[in-house]
């Protein structure tokens, strides 16, 4: 007897079944491929940091210049009208803002507030608590600034339920406005020490009020 072949001819079933696969395989390689090919082309997303690192920038172009314009008037030219006790002059700077007019006072109250948020992302930091809270002791002291400039404070007489005003001396005015302007000094600061902190080297940091 002759021997056999070990090696059985392929039935027509098992050649589609072979074929059928081969095609399986080949189709999830072209599949993988695309994918990786797709993955490849799609453009890396920014980090969190980089998104917070350009957002900073933007408040920082945005804002700074604004929040340096109005330390400069504290400084300098209310400083001046203080020293003459020149009260219209300090009236004028309190004037709300509007199309292209309003004081000097006003307009860096909302930039100081919006520079200090740019320092929080989802949560609210300390940073921004602190930086806010310096804004509100310079609203006191500019508060306390625009009474003295109206030269009249509420009557804590007899009559004072009636709601009238007592008008102050010059004494007494000149005195509450240099009190706020110093106190004004203080918040100015203490807002810009806090914005200096850990700012990085991509950024000038602000001077302070000598």
């Amino acid at each position: 007897m002759g021997s056999r072949s070990c090696v059985r001819a392929s039935s027509p079933l098992s050649t589609r079944l072979d074929q059928t696969a081969l095609l399986s395989r080949r189709s999830l390689l072209s599949t993988a491929a695309t994918a990786a090919a797709a993955i490849a082309a799609t453009p890396a997303l920014p980090s969190f940091a980089e998104a917070t690192l350009v957002t900073r920038q933007q408040a920082y172009t945005r804002y700074v210049p604004r929040i340096e314009r109005g330390r400069d008037f504290w400084a300098g030219g209310l400083r001046k009208y203080i020293a003459s006790s020149d009260w219209a002059a300090i009236q004028r700077e309190f004037e709300p803002l509007g199309k292209n007019k309003g004081g000097a006072i006003p307009k860096f109250f909302g930039p100081m507030r919006l520079y200090a948020s740019s320092f929080s992302s989802k949560t609210i930091s300390d940073k921004t608590l602190a930086m806010e809270e310096a804004v509100d002791e310079l609203a006191e002291a500019a508060n306390g600034l625009q009474i003295a400039a109206d030269g009249t404070i509420k009557d804590t007489g007899l009559f004072s339920f009636l709601g009238g005003k007592k008008t102050m001396d010059e004494g007494s005015r000149s005195k509450l406005a240099q009190d706020a302007y110093k106190k004004g000094v203080l918040a100015f600061n203490k807002y810009i020490e806090i914005s200096n902190d850990g700012l990085g080297i991509s950024f000038a940091p602000m001077d302070t009020i000598d």
